[in-house]
């Protein structure tokens, strides 16, 4: 069930009218909440509802008998039932995401000693948002071991935590200390809000279909699909396109969930920050897919020691956290190199910046500032060549094209050109002019934004692709 479609939204009306009809029963609001998550997911494969059951049941008594442990100063205890998550949850995400390629991997590796096994592969589909729920849960667990959380005692508040449906299969990834004690309050709802959810969620919709699927359908695939047909120019324009797409697919499908969760009288933090305005690799991954991010900074590189440490292991460190964000995002060579570039591009930025013996605080001169930007998301467009190619081969054949050069972009439509333009020129608008045009819809009357959305809506067809397009990040 995608956001972008009219299945989607049916449910969501439906869903907010019983959910407000039950909002002074507690008990009755949150066991429909779990429901309508749990139909929701099922949309998309009925048996995989099984794995966030388990995942749920696995942490909700996981995280009561660290509690227990914990008063009774029992650290064995704690860490056996801590590391008992850990490897549920870890094995579960191994199994369906990366079993696979690990066993292919292992049998190419003997193959190059003249070993010759055939590989065991699994024939099962990659679970939606599975990424994105393990570490959701885990997040729990490992706050209550660390006494920055106190268990919930009712199955059904975490339940709703976890399969919440407007972040479940694509994020922000939420934290139970941001979520549970939201669940635990009745819900409130002004105009003003209802107003700001309504915007969000058109902003989404307008970033998802004027501008992600329609960059998909009319330039990105095509030159990924077949680059040779394709001159430098137009394989340089389809690396800016396919930049462009992934940031309006995934920021808009954080808008739409936000939006949705806004009108349940619940916040979700945000998940991007203009990430293109960033000027060195280490901002942009504080602007960019936020939430993976810090998880990852709070769970991994400070746990590992962080900056703190000696300093080649402040750099292994590092390393090793951005290879991760890579890998995590798919079991395949091409996010194996993808998450090794972003690595070594931190790697370079934290040796120089410390060499340079720059403060935070030093500002740059407008021009070497505009510098660090163009450089920042220039680095960021060519490693996309990983990230989107279906393979390496792939990969390297759109590079090659890129490089074999041709200046020729005839096979871009004009208007295909005019859709990236106008992308990036609002992607490099002041941050308060988004929040300006958000005030005055709010402040517009009932009718007023009825209309605006009527007419946001109908435009919206008139280029929404026929086939749907699925958001890129349900395949992580």
């Amino acid at each position: 069930m995608h956001f972008h479609s009219l299945d989607y939204l049916t449910f969501l009306v439906l869903a907010l009218s019983l959910y407000w009809l039950l909002a002074a029963h507690g008990l009755l609001r949150l066991a429909f909440v779990f429901a309508a998550s749990c139909a929701f997911y099922m949309a998309w494969n009925p048996t995989y509802i099984a794995l966030i059951l388990t995942s749920t049941v696995l942490d909700y008594t996981v995280g009561l008998r660290i509690a227990a442990a914990a008063e009774k100063d029992e650290q064995r205890a704690k860490r056996a039932w801590l590391l008992l998550s850990l490897l549920g949850n870890l094995g579960l995400l191994g199994v369906f995401k990366y079993y696979n390629f690990f066993a292919d991997a292992t049998a190419q590796t003997l193959a190059l000693v003249g070993i010759e096994v055939a590989p065991a592969r699994l024939d099962v589909l990659l679970p939606v948002g599975i990424s994105f729920y393990t570490f959701q849960t885990l997040s729990y667990t490992i706050d209550i071991y660390r006494g920055r959380l106190a268990p919930t005692r009712s199955f059904l508040r975490f339940a709703c935590f976890v399969t919440f449906f407007p972040q479940l299969v694509a994020g922000p990834i939420v934290r139970a200390s941001e979520l549970l004690p939201q669940l635990e309050q009745r819900p409130r709802l002004q105009a003003g809000t209802v107003s700001s959810a309504l915007f969000l969620i058109a902003v989404g919709m307008i970033k998802k279909v004027a501008f992600a699927d329609y960059l998909a359908v009319n330039l990105n695939d095509r030159v990924f699909d077949d680059p040779s047909a394709f001159t430098g120019a137009e394989v340089m324009l389809a690396l800016y396109g396919y930049t462009m797409q992934i940031y309006c697919d995934f920021s808009g499908y954080t808008d739409v969930a936000r939006g949705s969760a806004m009108l349940f009288g619940l916040q979700l933090p945000e998940n991007f920050d203009r990430p293109y305005q960033a000027t060195s690799p280490a901002e942009f991954w504080r602007r960019w897919h936020m939430t993976l991010s810090t998880w990852l900074r709070d769970y991994l590189y400070f746990p590992l020691g962080g900056s703190r440490a000696a300093p080649l292991r402040a750099y292994m460190n590092l390393g090793l956290t951005m290879f991760l964000i890579g890998l995590w995002h798919g079991a395949d060579w091409t996010f194996v190199i993808y998450g090794l570039l972003q690595a070594c591009a931190m790697l370079v930025h934290r040796y120089a910046y410390r060499r340079a013996g720059r403060s935070a605080d030093q500002a740059d001169p407008l021009w070497l500032h505009a510098l660090k930007i163009a450089g920042t998301l220039h680095f960021a467009v060519l490693s996309r060549v990983f990230f989107r190619g279906s393979s390496v081969d792939n990969a390297l054949e759109v590079s090659a094209q890129l490089l074999q050069g041709g200046v020729s972009i005839g096979h871009v439509p004009g208007q295909v050109l005019a859709v990236l333009a106008v992308g990036y020129l609002a992607h490099y608008t002041p941050r308060h002019w988004f929040e300006e045009i958000r005030r005055r819809f709010v402040a517009l009357p009932a009718p007023a934004q009825g209309a605006c959305l009527a007419v946001v809506g109908a435009c919206l067809m008139l280029v929404v692709s026929q086939d749907v397009v699925p958001y890129i990040y349900f395949q992580f």
